[in-house]
């Protein structure tokens, strides 16, 4: 019994790690948007620093579960590729080859059901993001799946994602969620708020 107790904690100690890994790094790219948005991320606090304590994370998650680690590392980074299928990368590839290069390497690590779930969970929890986001997407003018295919569709999409992922491995859907909530509460803590609705400061009036 211990050793199965054993396991889920390195099992979500490794999804969290994983997540916390992939939000900072994604957190990076879109430091001056959320800077904008009035929100100071812990990448935007790093700066440059950022990345390397990103890699470090992904380094623990892949000690504690390898293959749950890389199928989610791997499965969100072929679904952010999802918006802009056709754009050239730095690569000089499209974003649809990287998505299909990081899939097939994800199948080698962690088998086709390890690829499987990453794609279909991480497909879930980048259109529920969508979800939440839909209305300040929608004033910024960002990319939202709600904006683009309509608030139904993405719905049944995330259930369907859900129901594929369950079907890839459950135990690593469930403990996702839960390491997903993590991730969310500590992105929520670590994230400050620069717009002072008391006085109306803008984003950048902590520099003044």
């Amino acid at each position: 019994m211990y050793g199965s107790w054993l396991d889920l904690v390195r099992l979500f100690g490794a999804l969290l790690f994983a997540g916390l890994a992939v939000k900072w790094m994604d957190d990076v790219l879109d430091v001056d948007y959320d800077l904008c948005q009035g929100q100071r991320t812990l990448a935007a606090r790093f700066g440059r620093a950022a990345l390397p304590y990103a890699l470090a994370i992904m380094a623990c998650a892949v000690g504690l579960a390898e293959a749950p680690a890389i199928a989610a590392f791997l499965g969100a980074y072929a679904v952010g590729m999802f918006a802009r299928p056709f754009e050239r990368m730095p690569s000089q590839l499209p974003a649809w080859a990287e998505s299909v290069i990081a899939l097939c390497l994800c199948g080698l690590i962690a088998g086709w059901r390890g690829a499987l779930w990453g794609a279909s969970f991480m497909f879930a929890v980048d259109w529920l993001d969508d979800l939440v986001d839909r209305f300040r997407d929608a004033e910024t003018g960002q990319w939202n799946a709600v904006i683009r295919f309509g608030l139904v569709e993405v719905l049944v999409s995330i259930l369907g994602a859900m129901a594929v992922a369950i079907y890839a491995n459950a135990v690593w859907s469930v403990v996702g969620l839960i390491a997903l909530a993590a991730v969310t509460a500590i992105a929520e803590l670590t994230t400050a708020k620069l717009v002072s609705e008391n006085r109306g400061e803008g984003p950048w009036s902590h520099l003044s």
